[in-house]
Formats: C-alpha cells, sequence, structure tokens
C-alpha cells in the first residue's frame, strides 16, 4: 500500500492506494507558511483518523507549500514516523508533487496557481523551484494576491479614492461588509486572512472576464507576475528557446480566462516553442506516483 498526501492553502487531500483500491480523506487548509505547525499536523492527522486504513503504507510521499521553511519538513516526517515507523516517508515540495501529477515522467515544468503561485521544473540533472514565498514574501499572481487587491479596492471606493465599480457589489457579499469598519472587521477577525483573502480570486476573474475594467486591471498584473516567473525557471533550465512542456495547476488556471490568455500570450512571445497545458488533475495524483517509485525501491 502507498500513501500521498497534499497539504494546500485551501483545502487538504490523503490517499491510500493498494493496487486498484482507494480510499481518500479531505481535511481544511494546511499550508505551513501560513498556519502554525500545531494546525498542520492537526489537520493531518484528522485526514489519516478518516482514512480509516487497517495495513500499514509501505511508502508515504507528502507534499506540502512551505515545506523548505526550516524544521517544517522534520516536524511532519516525525508525525507520519509515530503511526507508521517501518514506511518509506518522503516530505517534499507542494511544486513537485503537482509536477508529477500532470508529467509522470521526464522533464518539464508546472505553475501551480491556487492560494499561491510557484513553479518547478526539471530538465536532466536540474531540479529548480522558484515563488512561493507565502502570502509575505510573494506568491504574486495567486489567489492571495487578487482577493487582497480587491479588498483595498474596495477600501479605497469606501474612501472615495477609487470609483465604486459595480462588481465590487460581490466582493462586499463575498466578506460581508458595507462600509470601511465592516470591511476591517471582515479581513482582520482572523490573525492571518489567507483563506478568506484568497476566495475572493474566483470573483475577481469573473468579473475581468466581463470586461470590468478595474478588474482587467488587476489581472494584467497577475498575468505579468506569471509569466516573469515561468520566464526565469525556464532560463535557468536553459529553455527558454527550446522545445519543453509547462503544466497548469491548480484552482486559477484549470480554464480558459482572461488570466490565462494574458498569459499565453506573453510567454509565446519570450518562449515560442513551449507547450502549455492546463492540468485539471490533482497534485495528490503526483504524490502518489512518488510514493510509488519510492516503494519500488524498497
Amino acid at each position: 500500500m502507498i500513501l500521498g498526501i497534499d497539504l494546500g492553502g485551501s483545502k487538504s487531500v490523503a490517499v491510500a492506494r493498494d493496487g486498484e483500491r482507494s480510499v481518500r480523506a479531505e481535511g481544511g487548509p494546511a499550508n505551513p507558511s501560513a498556519l502554525p505547525l500545531d494546525n498542520v499536523r492537526e489537520v493531518l492527522h484528522a485526514m489519516l483518523r478518516d482514512l480509516a486504513i487497517a495495513e500499514r503504507p509501505d511508502a508515504i510521499v507528502l507534499g506540502a507549500a512551505g515545506i523548505s521553511r526550516p524544521g517544517v519538513a522534520a516536524a511532519l516526517e516525525a508525525s507520519l514516523r509515530e503511526l507508521y515507523p517501518h514506511a518509506r516517508i518522503i516530505c517534499t515540495s507542494d511544486l513537485e508533487i503537482a509536477l508529477r501529477a500532470a508529467t509522470p515522467t521526464g522533464d518539464g515544468a508546472v505553475l501551480v496557481v491556487g492560494t499561491g503561485s510557484g513553479v518547478y521544473g526539471e530538465s536532466g540533472e536540474q531540479r529548480v523551484a522558484l515563488g512561493g514565498g507565502g502570502y509575505l514574501l510573494g506568491d504574486e499572481g495567486a489567489g492571495f494576491a487578487l482577493g487582497g487587491a480587491a479588498a483595498r479596492l474596495l477600501l479605497r471606493s469606501y474612501e472615495g479614492r477609487a470609483p465604486r465599480d459595480p462588481w465590487l457589489s460581490q466582493i462586499e457579499r463575498a466578506l460581508d461588509c458595507s462600509d470601511r469598519e465592516t470591511l476591517f472587521s471582515a479581513i482582520y477577525r482572523t490573525p492571518v486572512p489567507v483563506a478568506p483573502i484568497a476566495a475572493l480570486a474566483p470573483l475577481v476573474l469573473a468579473a475581468a472576464d466581463t470586461g470590468e475594467r478595474s478588474a482587467v486591471k488587476i489581472v494584467q498584473g497577475a498575468a505579468l507576475e506569471l509569466a516573469d516567473l515561468v520566464r526565469a525557471l525556464l532560463r535557468r533550465l536553459d529553455a527558454l528557446q527550446r522545445p519543453f512542456s509547462l503544466a497548469l495547476c491548480g484552482g486559477l488556471v484549470r480554464k480558459n480566462s482572461l488570466l490565462t490568455f494574458l498569459f499565453e500570450t506573453r510567454l509565446s512571445n519570450e518562449a515560442p516553442f513551449l507547450t502549455i497545458q492546463k492540468f485539471a488533475g490533482e497534485p495528490v495524483e503526483g504524490a502518489l506516483v512518488l510514493a510509488e517509485r519510492a516503494n519500488a525501491k524498497r
């Protein structure tokens, strides 16, 4: 039996697989970049309890944003080791499992755009990850950045520093606010409101797709940030001017939108041989691919 785990910024997933049989459990946000490690472990343990598997997995791969923070990988591995002392355990980045979900073998790259953003690529022996700095240091162009831009625009409209665009009423409904004071209450009711702010992103994308100018401006900036991130990766991999593949992964880039159109248009001029695919699957499948490999090496 193998076990794949994806600890995400909006939700988390664990899947145990034994041949053709799979068992699945879901949990809440568990991004170590945004949440205390105790909270992350709580989500992890709750999912493992929900799996209720009697067998002991032979190999486990866990992918998480923020895994490179000091002590995070070791702490999560220790939590798993307590339950499964004899399993082969690998804790890696959410970007690596996303790549192997979209491209199980061979060279390629993946751009993950969900609550946060990051890009990861492999070419021969090269392994490069960029972005993924979390809500304080980066994650440009992703859900938290888009939602934050919308909330700031709403505040400016309340204060008379920006026009009152019709689509902002959707942001008000999502946050349950109607003025400056209730907006502050909605945003600051939790210490680190990453998930509720990122949840505004689909509203921004929908408004931009209908031509709302202020939303379009926000999305244009996001597309530039994402394209810059990918361009930097391709340059590091020496893949700007040669055939290479890029998978788009995450809820904000699963389907065509103004964001994906602007992103792809910018990259087409700078990386003319790049093949872009939108991946509609789940990163946890990549964790299972890596777990299967790890099990084969036992």
